[in-house]
């Protein structure tokens, strides 16, 4: 690591690399959290006909934000 240390533009890189890493583990954390709630409102309205698992409910949180998302074309 001593090398990188000395060239400038390799740890930047690096510094960016990992701040990426945290952001992807971050976000992938937050979306399993809000997945929670999709699963048990979806177990409690449909649990006698399917139920589904945490990560089932985190395809769905993904797949109905890729859906419904926001429209990021300003007016």
């Amino acid at each position: 690591m001593a090398l990188l240390k000395n060239v400038p533009i390799l740890k930047r890189i690096l510094d960016i690399g990992y701040t990426m890493l945290l952001v992807i583990f971050l976000s992938a954390i937050v979306g399993l959290i809000l997945a929670f709630p999709v699963m048990w409102l979806w177990n409690y309205v449909f649990g006698v006909i399917y139920t589904i698992n945490v990560f089932q409910a985190w395809a769905l949180n993904v797949l109905s934000g890729i859906l419904l998302g926001s429209n990021t074309r300003g007016k």
